[in-house]
């Protein structure tokens, strides 16, 4: 027998699975959505206390102390008059039941800050100040250094700005939907049927409750973010990837001024270091078309960055600051 039991020990598998690192990449406009870190924690799991019913039929078939047969048969009858009442079976029938997490779909529309992409830093202590923190950097750090900060700070603000509007769609499109269901719910119900006299003015409250409150969220969103979050899932990753596109364009252009910032400091390596992938980059654009002539603009006025020279009238800082002043 130990010698059956040592032969069957030595043929089972004695492997391990492997860990898979995982490389996390920025975040994008509907990267559903993107949680936002400021969001207080709110935890999704329902408190042993909590009044709310539950429509699972219990798998034990033991009775609880507090419960007894004869309460679990009206509670099953009950459950079956609702079903009926709104026409659950014959849904059920007609198409295959999804199940739903209730956690899960919390844990969706209430976002956990430790999930968020952008770091906890400096700048979000409760006794944080901004005049300090400049003067500060000001006064400590080199040009590269400070460029470095700034496209942090920069980098942390539109990942928290896309994670703010993902949050915003994400709820906004949930509200749309109960009310959608509020509404169908009120459309199945057979005004001869006795409990329609009882339960729809609660189901009226309810509806104009959530209308009141998807009306309130519109008034107080921006013309272009209403717009938005109207827009279908498509046409909203379509315009998402427009913004990141003209995002870049906008990066693109600012390289000859950061690279004429390090070449002013002397630090010509870190210039040519920063000025390689966008010349590759403008390269590309050009070979496709893309951009026009402030594609060969920026090329020109980034080449002449890299020899010292100051900007002329076709550099992008010049061209920008002259659009601003016409508007």
């Amino acid at each position: 027998m130990r010698a059956e039991e040592r032969s069957l020990g030595a043929s089972l598998p004695n492997s391990q699975p492997s860990l898979l690192q995982l490389q996390l990449h920025p975040p994008s406009p509907r990267e559903p959505s993107v949680n936002g870190r400021r969001v207080p924690i709110i935890s999704t799991t329902t408190p042993s206390s909590s009044s709310r019913p539950s429509l699972e039929i219990p798998r034990s078939s033991e009775a609880s102390p507090s419960r007894g047969p004869s309460q679990a048969q009206p509670k099953r009858a009950n459950r079956a008059a609702l079903r009926e009442y709104y026409n659950l079976k014959k849904a059920q029938e007609e198409s295959p039941s999804t199940p739903i997490n209730d956690a899960a779909s919390e844990a969706s529309s209430i976002h956990d800050s430790s999930n968020s992409e952008v770091l906890e830093s400096e700048l979000d202590h409760a006794h944080f100040d901004a005049s300090t923190y400049i003067s500060h950097a000001l006064s400590t750090q080199s040009l590269s250094e400070l460029l470095r900060t700034y496209n942090g700070v920069l980098t942390d603000i539109r990942a928290l700005d896309a994670e703010k509007k993902a949050l915003v769609y994400d709820n906004y499109s949930k509200l749309i939907a109960a009310t959608e269901t509020i509404r169908k719910m009120r459309a199945n119900m057979d005004p001869l049927n006795p409990m329609a006299s009882t339960l729809d003015p609660a189901i009226a409250s309810i509806y104009a409750r959530a209308e009141s409150i998807k009306r309130e969220m519109r008034e107080g969103m921006p013309g272009w973010q209403r717009e938005r979050a109207e827009m279908s899932e498509g046409e909203r990753e379509k315009a998402e990837r427009r913004d990141r596109m003209r995002e870049v364009a906008g990066r693109v252009l600012d390289t000859p001024e950061r690279v004429r910032g390090l070449m002013d400091e002397g630090s010509v390596e870190e210039a040519r270091r920063v000025w390689g992938p966008t010349l590759r980059l403008l390269e590309r654009w050009k070979e496709r078309g893309v951009g026009g002539g402030d594609v060969l603009d920026c090329i020109e006025d980034g080449e002449a960055a890299i020899r010292g020279e100051p900007p002329n009238e076709k550099s992008w800082v010049n061209v920008k600051s002259s659009r601003e002043s016409k508007s």
